[in-house]
């Protein structure tokens, strides 16, 4: 029996903790363990588990493996798209390039539209310079940046890309670009253009009056808008905050919408259907009409009376579909043949449920654009039910088969042809170059018996599994299900010999089911014990008894169903153990014992009572007899006094040696006090913002971190402060709320306790605050009632804006401030600590590297200046006096152990100091050009709203 990786055998498993752990395990250095990987990111329903088969697919370096990037880049989660495109970067996929157009126009995720221009930048440099040109238009900073980074790289050494940058800054209307241009000619070192941000749009949105409802905190905003009537508040202020980031900021503005319940509110809100960039902005949109008493089918006439914009035109296409309105239904479709892709796409999309459309449907493959031949793919792969519909579906696709294109195109194709039986076309699709196209049609022609013996036997032993499971028949899958170096390929021949058990002899199917009995997957063992019969050979039922002791419960149970079903089970027990050549094996002894016990009756009795007195038994089975006897009742060892001698003791044995309790702080940590709370904390604050799995941040506790940065999004960290590995009175979690207002507060306390387990928490922020209003009176007053009635222990603030901090301090005592602090941000350190060291308030800080900024080199430092690690930038912020501790978030397991050396000397040395202060001095004067030209530039999301509503319409 050949040898599996046991981590591509756990990647498999039913458990989703035991796959995340096996992905990373799986040997990528052979290819079984890359192909394992493939099928992980293709068909796992986790999509942790998918994201990090991506990964470890595009550190393979293994260019077989770039159409199942592709296919991954439709994965309906984020962070396997995001991975997708970072691994097609490394495998250097040129394929990637026509995909990036459509991900920088509507994927919906930014850091998943950053990974794409990065990979684009990353495979074709100045190739990629017209993608990375549109990308300047992106509603994100952060695509921005990645668009602003990659330019001003591919610039440094290319005299065309800076000018092709200046003619396309010049030209453009766009306030974000021209900003953009202004910082990449100071970056090349050329007389900065101006940043002028011309009015971008014809239009202006209303304003709110000064004071009323304007504010840089979305929580305060949210509090004033709670106090407010909703017919004081411009409805376009209203729609703009549906793309808000700040979740009660939006559920409030669409709840303020339902109660205006105006048509200009509805038609400005469809808008936003049409930005998918904007998160959130275009759900918001549809629960808001979901919940809105309208008539739809009035609403889709309206929509249709405008000129058509592809979001409202989906819309209202799904409401003709729906409703099966012949009058709608033809005002739909001619937009199928619209001059723009999106609007084409957009009426499909409700027509495919039309069958009074199939025609127009179909002949959709004949489009120029491959995104809405992707519609009637969609439909295609969903299997419309009606038999009429399939075969169209199927003949459409025969027909369009000499112009597809993609993998994905083509593999539609050969299952038209599986389902036409259309053979020379499975033919073709049979010799494709892509492993999911052949293996369709290999499938199907190995059905009808058309492969010679050689062509079958060169598919059996291709090196892709997906080829060798698909021309698995009776006999080869009797091999494969043993031998093959593919765990899934050994589940399908299992499968398929269990499905056409009776056409295998009777020693063909024991000599199949003892094999996979012994194999190293637990779900093959299942399927074995389902095979295994009891009243055969005494080998299957040694081997069932086996499985019943088996460590997967999924084993146990297929045994015991075979077991349980033989009605002459306790004759062949008796048998296997007393009879002529009884069974030696110690295991299978003690299986047996248990399930000739298992009714503890009389006989039963009486049988133990025999074995015990006999003197054969091994020590283990003779062990494990006496311990069954705490299943039989008292009063039945009263005959037998002898035995009852030997009956084990009923409470648990308490373990021998002293009881070492875990000490209260780790002896070498050194922990500081958090100002005056009285709590003390280790000078790193670790996150659990990048998902470091439980065991890592175990290990950072056993190094000596106590205090941990908590939110309820943070899963796993989660799941460590609720395991019990510690103490949980020797930890300080840190949790907050990004709410305003003392219900609100409240709610989110609850929250948390709720979330963690525990009646009390220990220290508890507003979050992000970027208004003075955020920490008046009544929001302190909550908190300090908060901590009177032991909810938290201490309580404060975070914020990037000192001179709000600071004005905060000297209003109300708030025990602890959290704030932004490094050798490129030393703001704080002037006015800031030394007030909260004076008044006792504790001090965290955090983005110690800026961001990573600080850890490359400066605009104008030599390339061969040394640079400071995190390590160091850690220290220079706990070397300033007042600081209690620095909140570290290291994204991976080797940032971690690197991050803790920081707990063996918790500052810097004085030699040092100037030095990091003048590479913070240089690496700050470049990012506050970055912030003013990049960052803080316009195209936001009231731009982009802007964007949208600039091309006038009719009202509802």
């Amino acid at each position: 029996m050949g040898l599996l990786d046991s981590a591509a055998v756990r990647l498999l498993d039913e458990n989703a903790e035991v796959r995340r752990e096996a992905v990373d395990a799986v040997d990528t250095l052979v290819p079984p363990g890359r192909f394992a990987l493939r099928q992980a990111l293709l068909t796992d329903e986790d999509a942790e588990v998918r994201a990090s088969a991506a990964r470890r697919l595009g550190d393979a370096r293994d260019g077989r493996f770039v159409s199942a990037l592709l296919e991954a880049l439709g994965d309906p989660m984020p962070s396997v798209r995001d991975r997708a495109w970072r691994a097609l970067a490394r495998l250097g996929a040129e394929a990637l390039l026509a995909r990036v157009p459509r991900a920088i126009r509507e994927e919906p995720v930014w850091w998943v539209r950053r990974a794409a221009i990065r990979a684009a930048a990353s495979v074709a440099g100045s190739g990629a310079l017209e993608l990375l040109l549109e990308a300047l238009e992106d509603p994100f900073w952060r695509v921005r940046n990645a668009a602003v980074q990659a330019l001003a790289w591919l610039g440094e050494a290319d005299a065309l890309v800076r000018q092709r940058v200046r003619d396309v800054a010049d030209g453009s209307r766009n306030g974000a670009v021209k900003a953009a241009g202004a910082y990449l000619e100071g970056v090349w070192g050329g007389a900065a253009l101006a940043p002028v941000t011309p009015p971008l749009f014809g239009s202006e949105l209303p304003q709110v009056p000064a004071g009323a409802l304007d504010n840089e905190d979305p929580a305060v905003v949210t509090a004033r808008l709670e106090r407010m009537p909703a017919s004081d508040v411009p409805v376009s202020e209203l729609v703009k905050w549906l793309g808000d980031p700040h979740e009660p900021l939006r559920a409030l503005a669409r709840r303020r919408l339902r109660e205006r319940r105006e048509p200009e509110a509805l038609r400005l809100a469809l808008r936003w259907l049409d930005e998918p960039r904007v998160p959130h902005a275009a759900d918001e949109v549809r629960a808001l009409l979901e919940r809105l008493d309208l008539d739809d089918v009035s609403l889709a006439s309206r929509i249709l009376d405008e000129p058509p914009r592809a979001g409202a035109v989906g819309l209202a296409a799904w409401v003709a579909a729906r409703r099966a309105h012949p009058g709608l239904l033809e005002r739909v479709r001619p937009l199928a043949r619209h001059p723009v892709p999106a609007v084409r796409r957009a009426a499909l999309s409700g027509l495919v449920h039309d069958p009074e459309s199939r025609a127009l449907v179909l002949s959709a493959l004949e489009d120029s654009d491959e995104t809405v031949r992707e519609v009637l793919l969609s439909s295609w792969e969903r299997r419309p039910v009606a038999p009429e519909s399939l075969e169209a579906h199927a003949r459409a696709l025969v027909v369009f088969a000499p112009a597809a294109r993609s993998p994905r195109e083509r593999r539609a194709v050969a299952e038209a042809a599986v389902f036409l039986e259309d053979e020379a076309l499975l033919a073709r699709a049979a010799e494709d170059l892509d492993p999911s196209v052949r293996a369709v049609a290999l499938a199907a022609l190995a059905r009808r018996g058309v492969f010679s013996e050689a062509e079958l036997l060169a598919a059996s032993v291709h090196e892709d599994p997906w080829i060798r499971a698909a021309v698995l028949d009776t006999e080869s899958a009797r091999a494969a299900s043993a031998s093959d170096l593919d765990p899934s390929v050994r589940r399908a021949a299992m499968q398929l010999l269990v499905s056409r058990r009776y056409e295998l002899s009777v020693s063909e199917l024991r000599s199949v089911a003892l094999l996979g009995a012994g194999g190293q997957d637990p779900w093959i063992r299942a399927r074995a014990a389902e095979l295994l019969q009891v009243e055969g050979e005494r080998e299957e039922l040694s081997a069932l008894l086996r499985l019943s002791l088996d460590t997967s419960p999924m084993v146990r149970a297929a045994a015991a169903s075979g077991l349980e079903a033989c009605a002459t089970l306790d004759e062949r027990l008796a048998e296997l153990l007393h009879g002529p050549g009884h069974e030696q094996a110690e295991d299978v002894r003690v299986s047996a014992y248990t399930w000739l016990l298992r009714r503890a009756d009389g006989p039963a009795f009486e049988r133990l009572c025999a074995a015990l007195r006999g003197t054969s038994e091994p020590e283990r089975v003779a062990s494990h007899l006496e311990a069954l006897t705490l299943v039989f009742p008292d009063e039945a060892f009263a005959a037998a006094p002898d035995l009852e001698r030997r009956r084990p003791t009923r409470p648990q044995r308490a373990k021998a040696g002293p009881v070492r309790a875990a000490p209260e702080f780790p002896p070498h940590s050194s922990r500081r006090p958090l100002g005056r709370t009285g709590l003390s904390v280790s000078p790193l604050v670790l996150s659990g913002a990048h998902g470091l799995s439980v065991g890592a941040l175990a290990e950072a506790h056993e190094a000596g971190v106590n205090a941990f940065f908590w939110e309820p999004r943070y899963m796993e960290l989660t799941r460590f402060l609720r395991s019990g590995r510690t103490r949980r009175d020797g930890l300080v979690v840190v949790a907050g709320t990004y709410h305003s207002g003392a219900e609100a507060i409240r709610r989110d306390v609850r929250a948390a306790l709720r979330l963690l387990r525990t009646d009390r928490l220990d220290v508890f922020l507003l979050f992000w605050v970027r208004s003075r209003e955020r920490l008046d009176a009544e929001n302190f007053e909550t908190l300090e009632a908060l901590r009177a009635e032991g909810r938290i222990r201490a309580f404060g603030f975070s914020t990037h804006h000192r001179d709000i901090a600071l004005e905060a301090l000297r209003q109300h005592p708030w025990p602890v401030v959290m704030t932004r602090h490094s050798a490129a941000h030393p703001g704080a350190e002037s006015a800031l600590f030394p007030e909260a060291l004076a008044r006792g308030t504790g001090v965290l800080t955090f983005t110690a590297t800026c961001y990573g900024r600080l850890l490359r080199p400066a605009p104008g430092e030599p390339a061969d200046l040394a640079l400071p690690s995190a390590v160091d930038c850690y220290r220079y912020a706990l070397s300033q006096p007042g600081v209690g501790a620095c909140l570290s978030a290291p994204r991976n397991h080797r940032e971690l152990r690197q991050n803790l050396e920081v707990l063996d000397r918790p500052w810097m040395m004085p030699d040092v100091l100037a030095a990091m202060r003048a590479h913070g001095e240089r690496v700050r004067a470049g990012n506050q050009r970055f912030n003013a030209l990049v960052r803080q530039a316009p195209g936001g999301t009231r731009d982009t709203l802007l964007a949208l509503l600039d091309e006038e319409s009719s009202d509802f």
